[in-house]
């Protein structure tokens, strides 16, 4: 799952850069706003994906500690 969601972001980020390009670059006035639209939600949805990641990252390193505190063999977890 996490690795799903770095990819996810990456591509986010991307459509990201590729919508402030079109909106800067956009004649129509309403064409621009439609594009400023979609990147705010582009925006709001990366965010909410990178702290996903966060997340992620430290369930997995809550879960590493709890298995090393257990004393389960370093391999077993990989």
């Amino acid at each position: 799952d996490l690795e799903r969601d770095r990819l996810t972001v990456a591509a986010l980020e991307t459509r990201v850069n590729l919508l402030t390009r079109e909106a800067s670059s956009a004649d129509a006035p309403g064409r621009r706003s439609a594009l400023v639209a979609e990147r705010v939600r582009t925006l709001a949805e990366l965010e909410r994906m990178r702290t996903q990641v966060a997340d992620g990252v430290k369930a997995i390193s809550d879960i590493e500690d709890e298995a090393r505190r257990e004393g389960v063999p370093p391999g077993w977890l990989r």
